[in-house]
Order: C-alpha cells, then structure tokens, then sequence
C-alpha cells in the first residue's frame, strides 16, 4: 500500500477517492512540479548512460585502426572454422570413404550422433582409448567454436570495464580448445591405426592451423589496443544543464526521489552550463 505524499497517512485499497482521507490532498497533483523534475533528471541520467554505451560500443568496432583490424580477424577466426580442419580415410570390403572435417561437419555429427554409443565405444576395451580422445577432440573444437562466435558477438563491449579481459579469456580459450582438439584427434587417429590397421587414416587440416593463428592475432591485437588505448568519443549529454561526467562525479548516479533532489539542488546551480 502507498503513502500519502504529504501527511504520511497509509492509503488502504479502498481509497478509491483522488484525495487523501486524512489531509485532503490532491494525491495526483501535490507538488507534480517537483515530481516532473525529479522523472525529467532521471530520465536524463538515463539516457547520458545508455548514450555512453553506444559511444563505448562504436570505439569497440571502428575506434581506431586496431579495432577494424579485430573486428576482421574475428570475423576470420569464424570463418577459418568452416575450412578443413581434419580428414579421415575408411577403407573396406566394398566401402571407401574420405571425409573432410569443419565445424559445420561437426555441429551435424553432434547433434545426430548416437551418444550411448558413443560412451560404450569409450567403454571399450579395444577402441576406448581411441574414442576417448575422439571425445575430447569435438569438445575441443566446440570450445574454440564457442569462443570464435562470442569474441565476435562481444566484440562490441571491448571498451566497457571488463573488456579486455573478456576478449582475452576467450582468445586463450580459443587457442586452448583449438590446440587440445588437434592433439587429441591425431591420439585418436593413432589409436584407431593401431587397432584398425590400413582400414582408417587421417590428418589435421590446415584450418585448424589457421585457426590457431587467427585467435593468437585477436589476443595480440586487444594486447596492443590496451597498451595503446582505444580513444572513445564521448557525445556531450547533460542532466539539467549539468555535464554528465560532472554530475556523476560530484553526486553520484542513482534514481532520484524528490528528497534526494532537494538535497543536491542547490550545489547543482555551480555546475549548470550556460546557454549560449
């Protein structure tokens, strides 16, 4: 249940009436002056926020050189995913397969791939070896497809508080997920050699490779652009003729009621920017 705004008087449910049973009051027009300004500083700090944002959004994307240069080798690091990054031989009584691996061959694989047998082959006391590191092969690379997409997705953050360290969590993952699927495919296809003689062969293909070399020049790049530093044009926004920096500095950012706002107007008049 509400207050009455002036006399402090509980409103019940069937306080039907527009004034206040105690006092009298106008509950919809006591002091709606006060409370049109305290909404018009609120929505104004609201909207400086949300405007600094943007500005912090586009320094991310095209701020300088180096940002257009990230934004590129992020848009790569997605596409170097969809080149071979391994192949696979089977030869049989009437069957002879090759199959060239991307991530999109994975994605299919993944999501009609028979997982219980999956983990009875991972059981196996023959190929469980083999179809462990096959296993850990696709989490591997599903990693580093993950962080490729969300590098880019987030891209747009970089110059937010915690950008440089999101960018390069996802980079060292990239190159980590990337790394341990190469490893464990060529364990797998070792294994499966051994236990499969002349009937199964394959390779890493060069676009895991180069899938290593474009997360690596990602983290570069977010290195050098935090050394350097990405200059982020601020729009000017005011809140009620107050700079908005000024004002978050000498008072703070937080929803005003119209006592807070009492409090702080008359300091405000010091800061106020003239109209020319």
């Amino acid at each position: 249940m509400a207050n009455c705004p002036k006399c402090g008087r509980k409103l019940k449910l069937f306080d039907l009436k527009p004034t206040c049973p105690g006092c009298g009051v106008n509950l919809l027009y006591y002091k709606i002056e006060e409370r049109l300004e305290v909404d018009a500083i609120n929505a104004e700090l609201e909207h400086a926020k949300t405007q600094q944002r943007i500005d912090r959004a586009k320094a991310s994307m095209v701020g300088s050189a180096l940002t257009i240069v990230r934004l590129v080798f992020l848009l790569a690091t997605v596409g170097m995913l969809f080149l071979p990054l391994a192949t696979m031989h089977i030869v049989a009584p009437y069957y002879n397969k090759d199959t060239t691996i991307n991530v999109l061959e994975v994605y299919n694989k993944v999501s009609a791939m028979d997982f219980d047998g999956l983990f009875a082959m991972i059981g196996s006391k023959i190929m469980g070896t083999g179809f462990t590191f096959f296993a850990v092969a696709i989490v591997g690379i599903a990693l580093a497809a993950v962080c490729a997409l969300l590098g880019l997705i987030l891209s747009f953050l970089s110059c937010s508080p915690h950008g440089f360290s999101r960018n390069v969590i996802l980079s060292s993952l990239g190159i980590v997920g990337t790394v341990t699927s190469i490893v464990a495919y060529g364990k797998f296809i070792d294994n499966i050699e051994v236990v499969l003689p002349d009937l199964v062969s394959g390779s890493v293909g060069i676009g895991a490779y180069l899938t290593i070399v474009a997360f690596a020049l990602v983290l570069a790049i977010n290195i050098v652009a935090k050394v350097k530093g990405v200059n982020v044009k601020y729009k000017e926004t005011y809140v009620d003729r107050v700079p908005y920096n000024t004002f978050v500095e000498k008072f703070g950012v937080k929803r005003y009621d119209m006592e807070a706002l009492e409090a702080i107007k008359a300091d405000m008049e010091q800061y106020k920017v003239t109209e020319e």
